[in-house]
């Protein structure tokens, strides 16, 4: 769509975005949620790293030297500021259920949840489908995506009994392959630039009619 899109990583303390793009930064989103009251347009730009014509990314950062509480009010204010200045913001919410993770998944124009095939993996998935359906009975429902399918010798819930489970049809479904997400997690890389006819840039590139 040739759109402007900020990728936010909201995991500050193990967040992965900035290894998988390749970048380093020395800033990013946890400077900007430490003083919100600070943030514009202008600081924005400074904290983002650009990783394509169209891609910035708001990085979580790469230091334990403290601990990193978010404020609910300090993340929604950061997160206006981004909005008000790209069209697309996607938010990468860590596996957690805080004030202000329920307040950014629930406000989400569109949600999408990762889920991998076993018990423990459906239930939180159960969970939160059911809580994102009470709470936005007129919007779209999320959309499943499962990762990690056909994990050779290890039993898994198949596909079409996750779905049923929690009433949604897994949208995209993205087999295992230890070599090809190795190789890109390692290199800073997307899945495509590894192996663009690969099955995984198949199923990712469906995300994309979400």
């Amino acid at each position: 769509m040739e759109s402007d899109v900020v990728i936010a990583d909201m995991d500050l303390p193990f967040g992965t975005a900035g290894l998988d793009f390749n970048q380093d930064p020395l800033q990013g989103i946890g400077d900007a949620l430490s003083a919100p009251e600070r943030l514009d347009e202008v600081l924005l730009d400074r904290l983002l790293s650009r990783c394509s014509e169209h891609l910035s990314l708001f990085a979580a950062p790469i230091a334990l030297d403290r601990p990193y509480d978010i404020d609910a009010n300090a993340c929604e204010s950061v997160l206006d500021i981004v909005r008000e200045s790209v069209p697309w913001v996607a938010i990468d919410v860590p596996h957690m259920w805080t004030a202000w993770a329920k307040d950014v998944v629930l406000k989400a124009d569109h949600v999408v949840m990762t889920a991998m095939p076993d018990l423990a993996s459906l239930r939180n998935t159960k969970n939160l489908a059911d809580q994102l359906k009470a709470a936005r009975p007129n919007d779209r429902p999320p959309m499943l995506v499962l990762n990690q399918v056909g994990v050779p010798k290890r039993p898994e819930i198949p596909v079409k009994d996750f779905g049923h489970a929690i009433e949604l049809e897994p949208r995209v479904v993205i087999e295992f392959d230890a070599q090809l997400f190795g190789t890109a997690a390692n290199n800073g890389q997307m899945i495509e630039e590894v192996a663009e006819k690969a099955k995984a840039a198949d199923a990712s590139g469906a995300l994309r009619t979400f």
